[in-house]
């Protein structure tokens, strides 16, 4: 093996990580989309993966030129990069949507399958031509796809921390794909370099040559326009002052006149000079007013751009203002306004750049209001705010008379039953820590207190009154008309039509189903009603599934005449499910016990990537001496068993009593979950190699371990952990486990 196939590899893993993680991140600003979003998107690349790799092996088998070929699909693979940055961009002009207007998931799933195709494709083909050439190199055929997968891995550990802290805040989304397009392309000439004593070779080698120097010039020149280009299409009728990357997401500025719209990733969150009148006026003052005192306030995001005006008007003497992203508070210093310049400039105002619910569990000061001004939970990294863990910190950092508060979505005519659901798991989870009351409207106003409190219009004007505040709204009559008992009355009376819904935790995300349920139901009735169905999922149900599944296998394995590979593959795909769905489990606790600290999410990514290629490395050395394929993937099965089972009382213990000196078990558990998958990659693929057809299986064999993580990532985030929770979901893994297990016994037979 030399090092120009350990390059092309290691660029391999490069290309896909970073393509990948783009990828996602302009669909998200192009959809504002959510965990339904991410899943659709994540599948689509899977799938499309492991059909590359699938069909790809076949061919790698009998061609003689697999270093060719994997030249020709890394340099389409240049080639089609920036077009996709483009398409991902414009699409929504192609499917007739305007800046602003959301997309329901049937355009989202059909979309990024047309537009990630080529990519998918071509990444996934790469794999098994990679293996091809290192076994024409005097590497055995089948250890050489576990070679492939190691260096593969090599190149995600390399490319996920370099695409967070180096290109995405440095270069553009077409810089960055120029200058993966550029790696390619050099490892392309290194790959061509032993053909140049061939014509064909030649040519080929100046073909390339050509296309690294145009991708090096477009990434000197035509990276910049074509950004803008794009930008000015996908923001059609808008003027897009600013749009930047930070590590956190996507910022962009568009004026009109005096007027500044900021958005986070495609959605708009401040607008000045002049905001939304009736949103801000209403947040603040129907909470302020309720607290007996005002002096100490805490404000979870969105401060800036009139909530941080309103909240001064009262007697403060300290607000702090806890925003995640600073890069946001950069921008609108960038773009200054006369609100925001005076709000940021008050010396009473006191900026944190860190997670909300990091910084509550980190703090020990107690505030007299806190207001938390984020959007609803259909995301799981949102969802984090309205658990019950959560409303247990806030609990435990406001005053005896103080306030909490925060909105959901709402409406004074008629509440749909998906919204009915949302606001009916978060406010009895509210229930369960803190005396409540809500205000119904477009946004529901939901109130919290360690005390017995009412929403009293008299005491409420009485305050203002006693505050001398000045307001454009608020006065008798408004107060008269939207604290009006009888409208609160009407909503509860909704809510309680539709019982049996789960209250929302830290391990069992309902909210997060519930808004994503209810952000469907706005595009598409159908998608709804899969929601439905979805919602009545549970543990019991699902076993007896797995059950019939593994006695279907068990079947084929004690009758098949290839009981063997059957059942190599369906270890492998299960692992596969399981690695990816531990995975994405940790990551889910670990952002709820310790906070959104997206270094630490990244360590995670890295901690799996280095287990799964440290695992496939040290099985691969050994695979050649390994005679009981079926012993191996029994011993690794039962370990693997071990560890599921011992990951859910730890889980639990964590969750009761987060010590931030054992954060370090997430890193661990992350490393362990993708070794197992990394061990049996190898043995998998020797058993497969059987009877020398090595390339095509090796095809196969990556997609089946594709196979299982795109089943992860479709229903694991979307479905199993905010129904059932991470527990049960856990306990899902063990079942999964124990089938694998009773499968490998029933084809040892061979």
């Amino acid at each position: 093996m030399n090092g120009r196939m350990i390059l092309a590899l290691v660029v391999l893993g490069f290309t896909s990580i970073v393509a990948q993680t783009l990828a996602i991140r302009e669909f998200m600003i192009a959809f504002y989309g959510n965990e339904l979003t991410i899943g659709i998107i994540m599948a689509n690349w899977i799938l499309l993966g492991a059909m590359g790799s699938f069909i790809a092996g076949r061919f790698a088998e009998r061609t003689e030129k697999a270093a060719s070929a994997y030249v020709l699909l890394q340099t389409g693979l240049t080639l089609y990069l920036p077009i996709s940055i483009f398409l991902i961009r414009t699409i929504k002009n192609i499917l007739g949507l305007v800046a602003g207007e959301g997309a329901g998931p049937i355009p989202i799933l059909l979309s990024s399958l047309v537009i990630l195709a080529p990519i998918g494709l071509m990444v996934g083909a790469l794999f098994p031509f990679g293996a091809a050439m290192l076994s024409r190199t005097g590497e055995s055929a089948i250890r050489s796809p576990g070679r492939a997968y190691v260096l593969e891995g090599i190149g995600f550990m390399i490319g996920g921390p370099v695409f967070t802290y180096l290109l995405i805040t440095r270069l553009d989304s077409f810089g960055i794909f120029f200058f993966t397009g550029a790696i390619n392309m050099v490892s392309a000439v290194l790959l061509l370099k032993e053909k140049h004593s061939k014509p064909t070779g030649r040519l080929m080698s100046v073909a390339v040559m050509m296309i690294l120097a145009l991708i090096a010039a477009s990434f000197l020149f035509v990276s910049r326009p074509l950004n803008v280009l794009s930008i000015d299409k996908q923001w059609k009728g808008q003027h897009v002052l600013k749009y930047v990357n930070s590590i956190y997401g996507n910022l962009a500025v568009s004026g009109s006149g005096d007027q500044y719209t900021f958005y986070s990733n495609g959605i708009p969150i401040i607008a000045a000079p002049a905001p939304d009148i009736v949103s801000v006026e209403e947040r603040v003052h129907f909470t302020m007013l309720g607290a007996a005192k005002t002096k100490k306030v805490l404000l979870i995001g969105g401060g800036v751009g009139g909530i941080i005006r309103e909240v001064l008007k009262y007697p403060v003497e300290k607000v702090t203002y806890v925003e995640l992203d600073p890069s946001l508070i950069r921008l609108v210093k960038e773009f200054p306004t006369p609100l925001t310049e005076k709000e940021l400039s008050d010396p009473r105002v006191e900026i944190h750049n860190i997670d909300g619910r990091r910084f509550l569990r980190t703090s020990k000061d107690k505030y007299d209001v806190i207001m938390l001004n984020l959007p609803m939970p259909s995301t799981l990294q949102l969802n984090r705010f309205y658990t019950h863990e959560f409303f247990l910190d806030v609990k435990e950092h406001i005053e005896e008379t103080g306030i909490f508060s925060f909105s959901l979505p709402g409406s004074l005519s008629y509440i749909s039953p998906e919204q009915a659901r949302l606001n009916g798991s978060i406010m009895a989870t509210l229930d369960g820590v803190l005396y409540s009351a809500v205000i119904p409207g477009d946004n529901n106003l939901y109130l919290g207190s360690r005390t017995e409190f009412a929403i009293n219009p008299e005491k409420y004007l009485s305050r203002l009154n006693g505050y001398n505040i000045s307001t454009s709204l608020i006065n008798e009559q408004y107060l008269a008309h939207r604290l009006d008992p009888k409208v609160r009355d009407w909503f509860l009376g909704e809510l309680s039509r539709y019982p049996g819904i789960r209250k929302n935790t830290d391990l069992l995300p309902s909210g997060s189903f519930y808004g994503t349920w209810y952000w469907t139901e706005l595009f598409s009735k159908k998608m709804g009603r899969l929601f439905a169905i979805v919602d009545r999922l549970n543990i019991f149900s699902l076993l007896v599934v797995i059950g019939l599944v593994a006695a279907v296998f068990i079947g084929l394995g004690l009758t098949h005449p290839r009981s063997h590979k059957i059942c190599s593959l369906f270890v492998l795909g299960t692992t596969g499910f399981t690695g990816m769905s531990l995975s994405l489990i940790i990551m889910y606790a670990y952002q709820s016990l310790y906070g959104f600290i997206f270094q630490q999410i990244a360590m995670l990514v890295m901690a799996f990537m280095a287990g799964l290629t440290l695992g496939s490395y040290l099985m691969n050395r050994r695979l050649e001496a390994i005679k009981d394929t079926c012993g191996a993937f029994f011993l690794i099965e039962i370990v693997c068993l071990g560890s599921c089972i011992a990951f859910i009382p730890i889980l639990l213990f964590l969750n009761a009593d987060p010590k931030t000196g054992l954060a370090w078990i997430f890193f661990l558990a992350s490393a362990v979950a993708g070794s197992f998958v990394g061990f049996e990659f190898p043995i998998a693929n020797k058993v497969c190699a059987e009877g020398g057809r090595a390339m095509s299986s090796s095809g196969i064999v990556y997609a089946v371990d594709l196979a299982g993580s795109w089943l992860a990532a479709l229903f694991v985030s979307v479905a199993l952990v905010p129904v059932i929770g991470m527990v049960m979901t856990s306990v899902l893994l063990v079942a999964i486990k124990v089938a694998s297990i009773t499968l490998v016994l029933a084809g040892s037979r061979d």
